[in-house]
């Protein structure tokens, strides 16, 4: 073979070994990459700088961050983290910088954000039993499918609420999160080649401790009755769901297996009743059942806040009790045909106690209303009225 020969035939073969190392490339970078094993929720509060796998509680209104976590080991048996999380911890143990990495945009994938929440708002129980209560997981198909999200407590089932003319909308509330991730191959496929999902219902309440919440409060005794929002309220079968009042709080002294239960789910806040509410937020009030201190008010601006009336205070009429939120303004006209604002979207009130202020209520769901809306003022009858919202030390 003539060397003009040699030259070109090498030539060839390198072409050949350098297409097939080319082609062959990809596959073995993936062979090398860490092999992903887990998915978390990260939450980032804002200002904090760093996303916590695990729950979180902030005051009412505190904006948030919602990040996915692929968790996967190296070939030395390292764990790695793909992120989009500025820093990540799991409870209060951080994970070293050096382990956070962004996921190679070359290789395709999918970030869906689901939330774990009960089936409706409201839920009857009947014969006194929880089977119909389930925790599921909600896709959020109106969320970015991306690697990091804004934060939101509305629940899936919203949109439920607002039928029920009540304003599904709030700062405040639980919620629960979980993240699925799907990874695809370099050729475009319709399927994912793995899928990863962080935990979810099956792991509540197993994992109550440990499992990515966050929980938005009101101050003060306020506080446990915000916290039920975005809850389902169980009640048993017969109870409409807001007609008991403060007296029947004795009936928790009974027990009973389904008083208990319902007791317990409300501690945990994966659901809630709203005796058993009622009771916690006397408790944090300090204040027994036994010794409210109900008192005569009418809805004529006679009482100020912040002087004298607060969020957290009782308002009741019929055995059907609410909890003051805040002052607010007269809800502005509607056109025909047009959308009414939300009623927490109202502007600051007069100062005074009147029907255009904003309570949370328990009927069929916690939402929150206009005391107008609640009670029927046009007969001049007189509320009965508890201060126990008070701030402490005033």
């Amino acid at each position: 073979m003539s060397g003009e020969k040699k030259i070109f035939w090498t030539v060839v073969v390198v072409a050949v070994v350098v297409v097939a190392a080319l082609v062959a490339l990809p596959r073995v970078e993936e062979r090398v990459a860490p092999q992903p094993t887990a998915a978390w929720v990260g939450i980032e509060v804002e200002g904090s700088g760093v996303a916590r796998v695990g729950p979180v509680t902030v005051e009412a209104g505190t904006p948030f961050m919602l990040h996915a976590v692929l968790a996967a080991e190296t070939r030395r048996g390292e764990t790695v983290y793909y992120t989009e999380a500025p820093a990540l911890a799991f409870g209060d143990e951080p994970v070293a910088a050096e382990a956070l990495r962004r996921w190679p945009s070359d290789r395709p994938v999918k970030v869906l954000w689901f939330t774990v929440e009960g089936p409706s708002p409201y839920l009857e129980l009947p014969s006194g039993s929880l089977e119909r209560f389930r925790l599921a997981e909600h896709l959020r198909s109106d969320w970015p499918f991306a690697w990091s999200v804004r934060g939101r407590l509305e629940p899936a089932n919203d949109d439920a609420m607002a039928a029920a003319g009540a304003d599904a909308e709030h700062p405040f509330g639980t919620q629960r999160f979980q993240v699925r991730i799907e990874l695809f191959g370099r050729e475009a496929t319709v399927l994912p080649e793995a899928r990863f999902a962080s935990w979810g219902h099956e792991e509540l309440p197993a994992r109550l401790a440990e499992f990515p919440t966050v929980t938005a409060h009101l101050p003060g005794p306020a506080r446990p009755a915000s916290e039920a929002f975005g809850l389902t309220q169980l009640e048993a079968s017969g109870d409409d769901g807001g007609n008991d009042g403060v007296a029947d709080l004795d009936s928790l002294r009974q027990g009973g297996s389904l008083r208990e239960s319902l007791v317990e789910l409300t501690r945990q806040r994966l659901a809630f009743s709203r005796l058993p509410l009622l009771a916690e937020v006397l408790a944090a009030a300090g204040v027994s059942a036994d010794a409210v201190p109900w008192q005569p008010v009418e809805l004529t601006g006679a009482r100020a806040w912040g002087e004298e009336v607060h969020a957290g205070d009782l308002v009741s009429a019929g055995g059907r009790v609410v909890v003051l939120y805040r002052d607010a303004a007269p809800a502005a006209p509607v056109a025909e045909g047009a959308v009414a604002a939300p009623a927490v979207e109202s502007g600051p009130g007069n100062g005074r106690l009147d029907g255009d202020d904003l309570a949370l209520d328990y009927v069929r769901g916690a939402s929150v209303r206009r005391l107008s809306e609640v009670f029927d003022l046009t007969a001049g009858g007189t509320l009965s009225w508890a201060p126990i919202g008070r701030p402490a030390g005033e």
